[in-house]
């Protein structure tokens, strides 16, 4: 830790070249105490920290694609359920993708720098604002310690097991002022508490001014991040997370509990920083924040390139698709608008020939993963099902109703995993037919692009990314409600988002028509709900481990076959290499 603070210090006047505001940390708390007017400016260089490319380990210029946001995204995202990855790239996402973390690789190292170059900034603005300021300098102080929070939360998420496995494993350094003496990791639980004193300490100087727009944070961020924290904290929080979504719900903007329509959904990656659906983001100008250090404008370092490539115009990568069951999921009901606005296949892909084919997972020859089985010459039988040859042998994709809805089953199973699907049969997925030379990789993965990250300012790879949303705040009261037992309460919350995706009336939940669609318990309902709603948003993981459920891998995509416990050594990140082997470092690492 010493190592790392040291150096980023001696960076504080490179920074300022890459930065839209003054750095936040150009000031010492000192000077800022002389000069309070200034706070202003050094907390808003604290949120260029999120999207500014920013030099480390002695470079001379930071490296194009090192930008929080794009790390965070994708280290999140990629470790859960929802992603599938085309196949070997060059990026160092697939190592955590695949569980295969390496503390030398800079997705690793530079977010973990980063975000504590964000909470050393944090801290000098804290220790440099009166404590008893009133009005917008006391709102300032709120934001840093809300900044503060917000960095911890994602170290400890990140870097350490999940509170659910317990309070007393090894957390991360905790960093609440200036004194960077000692370098132990604090318990997972020491931190948290410290997240939770500082997101109260936000919401009370915050209350005492004005929000400054949704780019910046704010009381309302505050009580709906604390409203998170809680969730993941126990049983014994669940009440304060409901009081908190409570008090957030009675002041939400009418636009936000209501329908929304399919263009609102289609505009709204376009536009995050003026919807009112919208929290907090980090606001991104295009072509401002794409630069590569060199006076060239990059369109692919962003979160929505991963997602999405337009081909002709050779925006972005398209790697990263839609595991097959998430859009099961979507595909009960066809009302759904936000499958609509963020499914799309590869644009050249698309066949309109109203054919329609059919995939199942394969296992590769090596063993490992599996890749998507394609067949398009298929008989329709009377009985709805499909039939067609796959390597010389015949099938047969059967419709059976499970959990209410229709699935097909393969007459077979081609994973190696006798234990997958159902009675041992994989499922098929009937999708629309696409053009196996643009829309198929060479190495047979389906091509599912999201939009989700799409479209602002006319790219197609440029959104202004939203880490808090007022979707979460029902999501998050239903979720304590559901762990409370109380089924009424949790499936009413639930369908109010539903209601804003467009969803009829009759696709409402309660607890008459619970078990006919295939649940047992109303958390799974939530939680489908979650999966859903915040889909590629980066919570997906974090909704199974505080709920100690398994996140199963089981799906086509390059990541070894496999269900991974909520306790698994793997779910905590590995700490940057020279974190742990700088000389007199007393930081350990994570175990493997």
């Amino acid at each position: 830790m010493k190592k790392i603070f040291i150096f980023g210090l001696s960076l504080l006047a490179l920074a300022a070249c890459n930065m839209d505001f003054v750095p936040s940390d150009a000031m010492s708390s000192a000077a800022l105490k002389t000069n309070p007017e200034s706070a202003v400016y050094t907390t808003d260089g604290i949120y260029a920290l999120f999207k500014d490319r920013l030099a480390y380990k002695g470079e001379s210029g930071g490296a194009n694609d090192n930008r929080f946001v794009r790390h965070f995204f994708q280290l999140t995202e990629s470790r859960g359920d929802n992603v599938t990855i085309s196949g070997h790239s060059i990026d160092p996402f697939l190592g955590p993708y695949r569980y295969e973390d390496n503390p030398s690789k800079n997705n690793i190292y530079y977010t973990w720098w980063i975000s504590y170059k964000i909470i050393y900034a944090a801290n000098a603005n804290i220790e440099g604002i009166d404590p008893d300021a009133t009005g917008q300098t006391a709102h300032l102080l709120g934001e840093n310690y809300f900044l503060r929070a917000f960095s911890h939360f994602n170290m400890v998420n990140l870097f350490a097991l999940p509170y659910s496995a317990g309070r007393d494993n090894p957390g991360i350094p905790l960093r609440n002022s200036m004194d960077y003496s000692t370098t132990t990791r604090a318990s997972v639980g020491a931190v948290y508490d410290a997240i939770v004193a500082d997101l109260k300490k936000a919401i009370e100087y915050m209350d005492k001014g004005t929000a400054r727009g949704c780019e910046y944070a704010s009381a309302t961020a505050a009580r709906l991040l604390l409203s998170r924290v809680y969730l993941s904290m126990g049983d014994e929080h669940l009440q304060d997370c409901i009081d908190l979504c409570t008090t957030l719900i009675s002041t939400a903007p009418a636009t936000v509990s209501g329908e929304f329509t399919q263009k609102a959904l289609d505009d709204y990656p376009t536009a995050t920083y003026s919807s009112p659906e919208t929290i907090w983001c980090i606001r991104h100008f295009f072509p401002e924040d794409l630069h590569d250090g060199w006076g060239n404008y990059e369109r692919n370092i962003t979160v929505g390139a991963m997602y999405y490539a337009t081909g002709a115009e050779k925006d972005g990568w398209g790697e990263w698709y839609w595991n097959d069951e998430l859009i099961e999921l979507f595909q009960r009901y066809p009302e759904d608008r936000r499958f609509k606005a963020y499914f799309h296949y590869n644009p050249l892909g698309v066949l309109d020939n109203g054919l329609k084919m059919v995939t199942f997972p394969v296992k590769d020859a090596k063993g490992d993963f599996c890749y998507s089985g394609i067949a398009k010459e298929l008989t329709a039988n009377p009985d709805g099902s499909f039939s067609f040859s796959y390597n010389k042998k015949n099938y047969t994709a059967t419709p059976e109703v499970v959990n209410g809805y229709t699935r097909y089953y393969l007459n077979g199973n081609l994973t190696g995993d006798t234990t997958f699907g159902k009675d041992g049969n994989s499922p098929a997925y009937v999708r629309d037919d696409v053009d196996a030379d643009n829309g198929i990789r060479s190495n047979m993965y389906v091509k599912y692009f999201n939009t989700k990250f799409s479209g602002q300012d006319g790219y197609m790879t440029c959104t202004s990314p939203v880490f808090l949303r007022w979707g979460e705040v029902w999501l998050n009261r239903a979720e304590a409600y559901a762990r409370q037992h109380k089924v009424d309460e949790a499936l009413a919350d639930v369908n109010v988002i539903r209601h804003r995706a467009g969803l009829p009336a009759a696709a409402d939940f309660d607890a008459s028509n619970m078990a006919g669609r295939g649940y047992t318990d109303v958390l799974d309902v939530v939680l489908d709900e979650r999966r859903m709603e915040f889909c590629f948003e980066g919570q997906r993981m974090f909704d199974l481990l505080r709920n100690k459920k398994s996140i199963d891998r089981r799906y086509v995509g390059y990541h070894p076959w496999e269900v991974i416990a909520f306790n698994d050594p793997r779910i905590a990140l590995q700490l940057p290499k020279d974190e742990v082997s700088a000389p007199g470092s007393d930081v350990t690492q994570n175990k493997r």
